[in-house]
């Protein structure tokens, strides 16, 4: 539900709350906020969550050093310069700290002010003929903001890793020349999109917080000269996805339904957007297990289900639109685990099938055109997440008994 195009500070207007009460001075804690489960992708299974850090001190308190091991064998370490990229701060008003700062050209040190804290985001790979830890644990090194402080405490935590498979579903469209845009990955604006839980009176519930957009996917389509619009770039129809069927990954009851939202003037974002606006028309589909599938910036009156209503796999839903905060038409799309499009958890899920066909690096601000587009022969995938900006085909061609070519293709029921 994210747009294409975000301001980079977007994640940030969505944050997560302070505790009101304070402990001794120098008292940090550590804690997964959820428990992962591994994601298998073309470069092997990743692990993708939050470590929360907060500061129930009175005083500030410095982050000097993060480290991440499985079974006790160290994954990952972020010091000095790494520790910024890889964490979002915030302070007892539950209001982010920029870093840097405005004005500053910068980044400073990782300071948690006295009832603050902060989000450190992980996203580790492991190879799939390796085995995957049975625990994770993670080591917070602290110590006061004073210039030449030198003392140290350490914040531990420990936890399990999911053995819970990701669901399995169709793509949500047909055709070629699909883009995974921010498909999960270590700095996607995906990942780091944080929903603060609210009270019924709109008041934060101290210390909770979502991450429903964690393995979400932003899909356009690009033609064969890698050009997502052909035409004016602030009209819809130039787009090449702007139009296209959505049909249901799996079979399921629409939880679910917006419609009648209007659709934005590409290529930027609406003014003023808010949260609550964010994914434009959607229907969220119960597909069983816990698990709901998400559809997100549709064209308004495209919508062919309502709420309640059985459909399967392959059935046509809506059309792709430009609804929402969304700075071109494109689908937002995300597994999450319950029917709300913010408070929920973003769980993993990946796609039966489909054919890889190219990789990009980055879409070129305000253009038509991906940037470095480089094309393949079509390789057929399976039970995977595809890259982020990896090219595809929905319809794939795998070979049959004694060498004979036959297409995959989805149901249309």
């Amino acid at each position: 539900m994210t747009p294409i195009r975000p301001d980079p500070r977007s994640f940030l207007a969505c944050l997560l709350a302070l505790t009101a009460g304070f402990a001794e001075a120098g008292t940090l804690t550590a804690e997964i906020h959820h428990i992962p489960s591994p994601l298998p992708t073309p470069n092997g299974r990743v692990l993708v969550y939050e470590l929360a850090v907060r500061n129930f001190s009175g005083a500030c308190a410095r982050i000097v050093d993060v480290r991440a091991f499985g079974d006790g064998e160290a994954l990952r370490r972020y010091q000095g310069s790494s520790i910024a990229p890889n964490t979002l701060v915030y302070d007892a008003q539950m209001q982010p700290l920029p870093n840097p700062a405005a004005g500053q050209t910068r980044i400073h040190p990782v300071d948690l002010p006295a009832g603050g804290g902060a989000v450190v985001y992980f996203f580790l790979a492991f190879d799939n003929n390796l085995p995957l830890p049975a625990r994770l644990q993670h080591e917070v090194d602290s110590t006061a903001c004073s210039a030449g402080a030198s003392t140290r405490s350490t914040a531990t935590t420990e936890s399990a890793i999911s053995r819970a498979a990701p669901v399995m579903v169709g793509l949500p469209f047909r055709g070629t020349g699909w883009v995974a845009g921010d498909s999960a990955n270590d700095f996607g604006t995906h990942r780091r999109t944080l929903i603060p839980g609210r009270r019924a009176d709109g008041s934060v519930i101290v210390g909770q917080f979502s991450a429903p957009e964690r393995y979400a996917i932003d899909w356009v389509k690009v033609d064969d000269q890698a050009r997502r619009a052909i035409g004016p770039l602030d009209r819809n129809a130039s787009y090449l996805a702007w139009g296209e069927e959505i049909i249901a990954v799996a079979d399921g009851v629409i939880a679910g339904i917006r419609d009648g939202m209007p659709e934005s003037t590409p290529p930027r974002n609406p003014p003023n957007p808010t949260v609550e606006m964010a994914g434009g028309n959607y229907i969220m589909q119960d597909i069983g297990g816990g698990h709901f599938a998400f559809y997100a910036h549709l064209q308004p009156g495209s919508l062919r289900v309502r709420v309640g209503q059985p459909v399967q796999r392959g059935q046509l839903i809506a059309r792709l639109g430009n609804s929402g905060n969304t700075s071109e038409p494109h689908l937002h799309f995300h597994v999450s685990s319950n029917p709300d499009p913010l408070y929920s958890e973003g769980l993993p899920y990946v796609f039966e099938r489909y054919e890889l066909t190219g990789q990009a690096n980055d879409m070129e601000d305000g253009g038509n055109l991906f940037s470095d587009l480089s094309t393949q022969a079509p390789s057929p995938k399976f039970s995977l997440m595809p890259a982020s900006y990896s090219v595809l085909n929905a319809d794939v061609t795998v070979s049959g008994p004694a060498g004979w070519a036959f297409p995959i293709l989805y149901p249309n029921h």
